[in-house]
């Protein structure tokens, strides 16, 4: 039988030296989530940072890649220690359930729990953001320490380089509240992706059909395509800027220093979300720009 191993915990409590130091001479496969993470950035392009709306999408993406391969390893007849941090028991019991239905596997889970002292000592050797008390309050208010009844079969807690294995009393009642919660956290998803794919799908068709152009400027308005605009100097997205990001949306006569681009970005270079000083067709001209491209669809009410 294959043996799968978790080693998890919060940053900096030593997960990669424990495996580097308790595993280095045994045939395993080590997998380490945050290389997955990685691959998930790079793949979608965000290289230097990522909105928070799409950061939970990334991240379920790398935790499915990093799944299929330590389902497909144990397949392999492979014994597998996987890097994590696995801070929810429903993340745990998800992966736990997925892997039983795939193979015939030992799965045993190691925490790290380092004291304080050595813990601090990792956070600033490795120069992180957070200080040693922002690390902590994130294991206290979000890490659920595993138990059994979650499908481990052995449970193990790592301080300071001391393995105990710990035989808590049996919890089967996170069972089916972290399935509830996996079921209405993957209907929310998929409801997201489905309204995310309709948006791409509009943003797309905008190419070649028909919308109204508004000048913010003169006040001006047709209802073209973006090729015609373009031919008559408008400037409007597709073909000039985005939609949904502020940009000029002006036709072929007026001026962009007219334009609230020009008054926000480049003579007041604010991003104050406020926008308190607007006019109020200032503000019709940004709701509009924001609730882009549905916004274009039909005309605006007179």
């Amino acid at each position: 039988m294959q043996k799968l191993s978790f080693v998890i915990g919060v940053t900096a409590t030593g997960k990669t030296y424990f495996i580097e130091n308790s595993f280095k001479d045994k045939n395993v496969e080590i997998l380490n989530i945050y290389d997955y993470q990685i691959k998930v950035y790079d793949e979608e392009g965000y290289n230097d940072s990522i909105p928070i709306d799409a950061e939970f999408r990334c991240l379920k993406k790398a935790n499915d890649m990093f799944l299929h391969d330590i389902i497909e390893k144990l397949k392999d007849g492979k014994n597998v220690v996987a890097e994590h941090t696995l801070y929810k028991a429903k993340r745990r019991i998800a992966y736990i359930e997925e892997i039983r239905k795939a193979a015939d596997v030992n799965i045993e889970v190691y925490v790290m729990c380092p004291t304080d002292i050595l813990w601090e000592e990792n956070i600033k050797k490795r120069k992180l953001l957070k200080d040693f008390n922002g690390y902590k309050r994130e294991y206290t208010e979000l890490f659920e320490f595993p138990n059994l009844s979650e499908g481990f079969d052995a449970i193990y807690e790592v301080s300071d380089g001391k393995v105990f294995k710990r035989e808590d009393p049996l919890k089967p009642e996170i069972v089916e509240k972290a399935r509830k919660e996996i079921k209405e956290e993957n209907e929310r998803i998929f409801k997201e992706n489905k309204s995310r794919m309709e948006k791409d799908k509009l943003i797309k068709s905008m190419n070649t059909r028909p919308f109204w152009h508004y000048c913010e400027v003169c006040g001006k308005k047709e209802f073209i395509t973006a090729q015609d605009a373009f031919d008559k100097g408008w400037d409007y997205p597709p073909r000039m800027g985005f939609f949904g990001l502020l940009s000029p949306r002006k036709c072929g006569k007026c001026s962009i220093n007219d334009t609230l681009y020009w008054k926000l970005i480049i003579e007041d270079g604010s991003s104050d979300s406020s926008y308190t000083d607007l006019t109020p067709d200032e503000l019709i001209t940004l709701r509009r720009i924001q609730e882009e491209p549905e916004s274009l669809i039909e005309t605006e009410e007179e």
